[in-house]
């Protein structure tokens, strides 16, 4: 799917990705589905505890995104610029919106480090509709700056917060009646707020977001916390909109 980097090549193109384990480096463009673990892309060991394919890495809507497509296994996913770090679940996916990090992950009794550099800006325009109202009307945006109204922001704050004050690394939400308590709206219109809000992202390209048989309502809420919180659309400073 991509070949390995050879390292004598000149000035890197947008929007690629460096994939860096114990010397051996990949780079990855924006049309790349990277997949790594045992018998994979990047193989990483013949370790029967490994899972064969353990992550994806591939590039959407301008941005990369590392998904967990394991079963059992957890990656730990560091920042090297703040030392923050992030533990990606099985079944989750993460927006890698820092630069340099290093992922993390054991099988058995080995552990390995994979390194991520972005080498240049990924992100590009996105064509999204603003949902103000019935009228045509687009914006070219970028999804950290996706437009929302002053009531959906504080909707994604209010679920975010527990995030936002622990640096990302342990998402516990509260229950939806609490959260439309302490805005001071109803049960019903916070969770029409919540539909216009999962809506307006599933349409800016953020996956998992709308409901499907098997998973229950927190799952969404989750994923929804997860992207805002990773992508910088609500950030540590809007907790003052709960004010």
């Amino acid at each position: 799917m991509t070949d390995v980097l050879d390292t004598t090549a000149g000035a890197h193109t947008s929007g690629q990705l460096l994939v860096d384990f114990c010397g051996e480096e990949h780079l990855l463009t924006e049309h790349d589905r990277f997949t790594i673990g045992r018998r994979a892309d990047l193989c990483i060991d013949d370790n029967p505890y490994l899972h064969r394919r353990l992550c994806l890495i591939e590039q959407r809507v301008g941005r990369w995104w590392l998904h967990n497509i394991g079963a059992r296994i957890p990656l730990v996913v560091r920042d090297l610029t703040s030392r923050s770090q992030v533990t990606l679940a099985p079944n989750r996916e993460l927006a890698l919106s820092f630069p340099n990090a290093t992922v993390h992950f054991s099988a058995g009794r080995s552990n390995y480090e994979i390194g991520l550099t972005v080498l240049a800006p990924v992100l590009r325009d996105v064509t999204v509709d603003h949902g103000f109202g019935d009228d045509d009307t687009s914006a070219t945006i970028s999804l950290a700056d996706l437009p929302l109204t002053d009531d959906q922001r504080r909707l994604i704050v209010v679920l975010a917060e527990p995030a936002l004050r622990t640096g990302g690394t342990d998402i516990v939400l509260p229950a939806n009646k609490e959260a439309a308590a302490r805005l001071g709206w109803t049960i019903t219109r916070f969770n029409r707020k919540l539909d216009n809000v999962c809506d307006r992202l599933t349409k800016a390209g953020v996956s998992g977001l709308r409901g499907h048989i098997g998973e229950t309502a927190a799952d969404r809420r989750v994923r929804l916390v997860d992207h805002a919180v990773q992508s910088g659309l609500v950030t540590y400073d809007d907790l003052a909109l709960l004010d």
